[in-house]
């Protein structure tokens, strides 16, 4: 029965039509420890701390906390594997990052990577605890009206930056073009938005982009517009159960109140 749910979904997914009724994935119960795990979402990185802006010290202090509490990091897209690679007494935890800010990544003057950017605390950490995998999903942004938002806020830099993620086993999903509230526009206008992001995507990352944030969690009224993404994040709701919708993924505010609530960490 599993196996014909799967299967369903990904025949729904090829086709490029949202499923009347969301498939659920579920792993099988002999291949995991755990029965939730979290989705945490990141915006700015940069000073001072904020309701959207999360420290390089505080961030820092994340990525420890998640190590010293054997969390194991993967991008959004390995759960559709079933949590493969998820070594034995760990639970898997996925970061991701909206809007493509440059204090998510940023090359300094030099050309050296900013240790104070989100992929430099990824890199470092990772370079001094080799255990812990370079693995984030970074939702990007291709044009807006706030050059900062626009893939990383450095233009000359950003396909260096994409491929450079890619690299490091990093995922890039998307955003829409222009961080569109897909609510608010027509089915056509919506489909016209994630084309043209897919469209400059793959001239930089080989991979599928299979992975969709949507903008201010907002749900086009005509599903069929998520026909050809695998899985979708909101911007809320806290853990999710192994037996997950992929197309109703939820996450963690990065903020003390969500690490108290939902982790019972006290910061």
């Amino acid at each position: 029965m599993k196996k014909t749910v799967i299967l369903l979904f990904l025949i729904v997914g090829l086709f490029g039509c949202a499923p009347k009724k969301p498939a659920v994935i579920q792993t099988a119960p002999t291949a995991v420890t755990f029965d939730k795990f979290p989705v945490l979402e990141y915006h700015l990185i940069g000073r001072p701390e904020g309701r959207w802006q999360r420290t390089p010290e505080n961030f820092k202090k994340d990525v420890e906390w998640l190590y010293a509490n054997n969390y194991y990091p993967m991008n959004l897209r390995d759960i559709l594997d079933g949590f493969g690679g998820v070594p034995a007494g760990k639970k898997p935890v996925i970061i991701t990052f909206d809007d493509s800010t440059g204090g998510q990544f940023r090359y300094l003057p030099d050309g050296e990577l900013d240790p104070d950017s989100a992929a430099g605390v990824l890199k470092r950490f990772h370079d001094q605890h080799p255990d812990w995998p370079l693995r984030a999903t970074f939702f990007v942004l291709i044009e807006t009206n706030d050059p900062e938002h626009n893939l990383f806020g450095q233009p000359d830099l950003a396909a260096r930056k994409l491929r450079q993620l890619a690299e490091w086993g990093m995922e890039i999903g998307a955003h829409t073009y222009s961080h569109d509230r897909l609510d608010k526009i027509s089915a056509a206008a919506a489909r016209r938005s994630i084309g043209r992001e897919l469209a400059t995507l793959t001239k930089f990352v080989s991979r599928e982009t299979v992975s969709l944030s949507l903008p201010e969690g907002k749900y086009p009224k005509d599903l069929s517009v998520l026909g050809g993404f695998k899985l979708v994040v909101e911007v809320a709701g806290g853990m999710n159960l192994v037996k997950f919708d992929p197309l109703h993924i939820k996450r963690i505010q990065a903020i003390d109140d969500e690490w108290r609530k939902y982790f019972g960490r006290h910061l």
